[in-house]
């Protein structure tokens, strides 16, 4: 090995502590949820990193039975859903024309969209709230999935906007040439392209949706309606807490979103590698 070579793999050194340091810190708060998911709640406050004394699903079954997890599952599958389509539809469509037509109003009109990304939308609660009222949404998975579309869009234009802009114009035109129309050049030509956008797009509103407790806390009163989130809630009790449980209805709720990623981790990584490309 030359001595520029090992001058090189010393300077990398840092930067794998690093890593490690943070591979470290992501893996053992895994390690105690899954391992916690198999203990008794006695285990759990005896030796909270050890092994459990049987691999039984007993916090498993007790956490889908004790609460109904399955209606909870449901209404966050429904409503992150639905969240997750009607953000990647609004956001390609009104990214679309911001990003390829050349229009003077164009660049006003996305500042205004990525404004939202900088305002906290709870600090309009109270306001939201009345208009969710007026509206007649309250205590309704529509009127939630509304304000998690209208929440996330921002986000999701300018990501759909960034990749829209590096691509060339000759593929609409020879579209166009062919004879398809605005909207069978949007979803058959220009969507296609950027699948990574609508990853990146669609698992960051599903987690946000997905793990969000603050909304349906709020909008949300009948208890056959409420979320994920919730169910994890019912276990944590005023005088006693079953966390075996508690850690068994987190890695429920996980497993969704994790499935997710997984399916769509081809695209996401392809997105993030295409995204330093772009100008």
């Amino acid at each position: 090995m030359t001595s520029l070579a090992l001058r090189h793999r010393i300077g990398q050194v840092p930067g794998w502590i690093v890593l490690l340091a943070w591979a470290a810190a992501v893996a053992l708060p895994l390690y105690i949820l899954i391992v916690s998911c198999f203990k008794t709640t006695a285990e759990i406050y005896n030796d909270k990193f050890g092994l459990p004394s049987a691999w039984t699903f007993q916090n498993f079954i007790s956490a889908w039975t004790h609460v109904d997890f399955g209606r909870y599952l449901l209404n966050s599958l429904g409503v992150t859903g639905a969240a997750v389509v009607f953000t990647v539809l609004f956001a390609a469509m009104a990214a679309y024309p911001l990003s390829r037509y050349e229009l003077k109003w164009a660049s006003p009109v996305l500042a205004f969209f990525l404004a939202g990304i900088m305002l906290p939308i709870r600090l309009a609660s109270v306001e939201l709230f009345t208009l969710m009222k007026e509206l007649g949404l309250l205590d309704s998975r529509l009127g939630l999935v509304f304000v998690y579309v209208a929440i996330r869009l921002p986000f999701a234009i300018f990501i759909f906007a960034n990749f829209m802009r590096a691509l060339p114009r000759e593929l609409e035109e020879a579209a166009r040439i062919d004879g398809a129309g605005e909207w069978r050049v949007l979803f058959l030509v220009i969507l296609p392209i950027v699948r990574p956008a609508v990853a990146i797009v669609a698992i960051f509103t599903a987690i946000a949706v997905w793990n969000d407790f603050f909304f349906p806390l709020i909008f949300i009163f009948d208890q056959d309606l409420r979320t994920v989130p919730f169910a994890t809630m019912s276990f944590i009790g005023q005088y006693r807490t079953e966390w075996g449980e508690v850690f068994a209805s987190l890695a429920l709720s996980m497993a969704p979103v994790l499935l997710m990623y997984v399916l769509l981790a081809r695209q996401i990584r392809e997105g993030v590698g295409a995204g330093g490309g772009l100008k």
